[in-house]
């Protein structure tokens, strides 16, 4: 009778995980009011949002490079320009050429997954002058670009 009462509570509570995680909602970004589209999804780490640097970096208006052999990415917006490193927790931030470089330090590091750069989405986007909201019931980041 105890073996068969402990099957089922082991069996009732693998079917209720199961159910959580099925039904965990995905995170969306928008910029200005439009879903980003990805071909990978937006994750969660270090309690930061990522997504792949083309998709961030081009919906939010600038030119991305991706210098493989030094694993570092270059986007220019008008007479900006960002750079970041792979595995790197420093972002630069050059305004105009006779100016001086901001070094921002990030929270989350851009890293490759499955051949994919992914870099954090608020920084990014701040760095490039736009607002950043997180709406936590809906899982939602929301850019606003100035």
């Amino acid at each position: 009778m105890k073996k068969t009462l402990l099957i089922a509570v082991i069996c009732l509570s693998m079917l209720f995980s199961v159910s959580v995680f099925a039904t965990e909602q995905p995170i969306t970004v928008t910029v200005n009011g439009e879903v980003l589209e990805t071909d990978v999804s937006a994750q969660i780490v270090n309690d930061r949002t990522v997504l792949p640097m083309r998709a961030v970096f081009e919906a939010l208006g600038a030119t991305v490079t991706w210098v493989a052999e030094d694993q570092l990415i270059l986007a220019t917006k008008g007479e900006e320009m960002i750079v970041m490193k792979i595995d790197s927790d420093e972002m630069t931030v050059q305004p105009a050429e006779n100016t001086e470089p901001t070094v921002i330090a990030l929270d989350t590091a851009p890293f490759i997954l499955d051949g994919r750069t992914l870099v954090p989405v608020r920084a990014v986007a701040e760095a490039l002058h736009a607002t950043v909201t997180w709406v936590a019931d809906t899982k939602t980041v929301e850019i606003v670009l100035q």
